[in-house]
């Protein structure tokens, strides 16, 4: 087991000189300590810091208007993906119905509107599993921090989370 931090080594990791001084943007740095500090150290700079829940929340808060943004750019991106492909099967439509073409020649823009149809379909799996990350790193965030903070103020912290239905 590697040794617990004492409170000089957490404040100086902090780099600040008590837990009074304790900022927002320290909130995620302090609670990621929580599991490596001495239960007392982490009791007594919790009583310094009786801010720490309300600053955790807004901490969260920012993340989550980070995580929004993250999904709104990807959502937009995609959109646009998507509206060029929109335009590329419509102008191969066109081409395909001519009467005029040989058989060679609707056969290679089938192909070509298949292709599109690949792409889309692949762009569409892409964006789902990029939201299914974020989705998990914040929820993996999230317990993280309420985690820590209950062990560090010796509560059990134990959840059960559902299995996925197969």
């Amino acid at each position: 087991m590697s040794k617990q931090l004492s409170e000089v080594e957490v404040l100086k990791q902090l780099d600040i000189p008590d837990f009074r001084h304790m900022t927002k943007d320290k909130v995620i740095n302090f609670a990621s300590m929580l599991q490596n500090m001495d239960p007392e150290v982490a009791k007594k700079a919790i009583e310094q810091f009786p801010e720490f829940a309300k600053m955790s929340l807004e901490a969260f808060k920012e993340y989550r208007t980070v995580l929004e943004k993250t999904l709104d750019a990807s959502k937009e991106s995609s959109k646009d993906c998507f509206n060029l492909y929109d335009k590329v099967l419509s102008a191969l439509e066109k081409c395909v119905s001519q009467e005029e073409i040989s058989f060679e020649e609707k056969k290679y823009y089938l192909d070509n509107m298949m292709e599109i149809a690949r792409m889309a379909e692949k762009k569409d799996s892409e964006n789902k599993a990029f939201y299914w990350k974020v989705i998990g790193a914040g929820t993996v965030a999230v317990i993280s921090i309420v985690g820590l903070g209950a062990a560090a103020l010796g509560g059990k912290f134990d959840i059960d989370l559902p299995k996925p239905k197969l």
